[in-house]
């Protein structure tokens, strides 16, 4: 097609990508559920390429590698040479970050071969032990929906102790204005994929109010409700109960919101042995 005259795209022929990856910040916009426990980020160790790792328990000072499963939306929109950032946070909500580093990778439209994307970005992790959050976010201006472009990755897991667990973790505004933060728990996971057919909108089961922390359960979380100035920090105590018995696997997540929306949040999981 020649170049238009006036050099304005008609409107037939403009195609406009949507680049995104499963964020927190976008369900939360749309009323609802989600976890923090990434399922477009995992690492690899850098000598086991392939190999997703126990992202709860990383190897301190050793190189790694961050991978990122990066979707699209339009159907007739690519993004060539997507810009992806990668970066890390200590565990809580609203902690500093520390950038790892940055790639591109070419995102075909939607069903196409080719996509999702798989963006890999080296990282030696920190030499103080522990375990982290992992940010990845899609940079690219002409978006056609740029609030589902940040993904976060941000979990612990505790095995009971007869039959409590109590985690730990900062709570910061990273605000430039005060903030009134409420923390509150549910016990959303990702549903298995149901077959095709069904009656129902596929977004009902991933409603608020069908993931209510588990009857039988107790969560106390402590402070539930906190003032902060921007930059203050304080620390959250989450103590978990177990019904009697339980053995398996329990996700807690728990929200940190404002009045101007998600500040952060994370999902803790419970092991019982019965």
């Amino acid at each position: 097609m020649p170049r238009p005259a006036d050099g304005v795209v008609p409107p037939w022929a403009y195609r406009q990508p949507d680049p995104l990856i499963y964020s927190q910040q976008y369900l939360d916009a749309q009323g609802l559920a989600f976890t923090w426990d990434n399922p477009d980020i995992h690492v690899e160790l850098a000598s086991a390429p392939g190999t997703p790792v126990d992202a709860h328990a990383l190897q301190p000072d050793t190189d790694h590698v961050v991978v990122a499963r990066i979707w699209n939306g339009s159907t007739t929109g690519p993004a060539p040479g997507l810009p992806v950032r990668v970066s890390y946070l200590a565990f809580g909500v609203g902690t500093t970050r520390h950038d790892i580093g940055m790639t591109k990778v070419d995102l075909p439209v939607k069903a196409a071969s080719g996509c999702p994307a798989f963006a890999s970005v080296p990282w030696r992790t920190p030499a103080a032990a522990g375990h982290y959050c992992l940010q990845v976010e899609l940079l690219w201006d002409d978006d056609a929906e740029p609030g589902n472009n940040l993904g976060q990755s941000n979990t612990d897991v505790k095995a009971l102790n007869s039959p409590h667990a109590a985690f730990t973790f900062p709570l910061r505004n990273d605000r430039a204005n005060r903030a009134v933060v409420t923390l509150t728990a549910d016990g959303y996971a990702i549903p298995p994929v149901e077959p095709c057919g069904q009656d129902r909108s596929p977004l009902d089961r991933h409603r608020p109010e069908r993931w209510p922390v588990p009857r039988g359960w107790q969560v106390a979380v402590e402070p539930s409700r906190t003032e902060l100035a921007p930059g203050e920090e304080t620390e959250v105590t989450v103590d978990v109960t177990a019904p009697d018995g339980f053995a398996g696997r329990q996700a807690i997540n728990v929200r940190a919101g404002t009045d101007n929306g998600l500040l952060g949040g994370v999902t803790l999981y419970v092991d019982g042995t019965g």
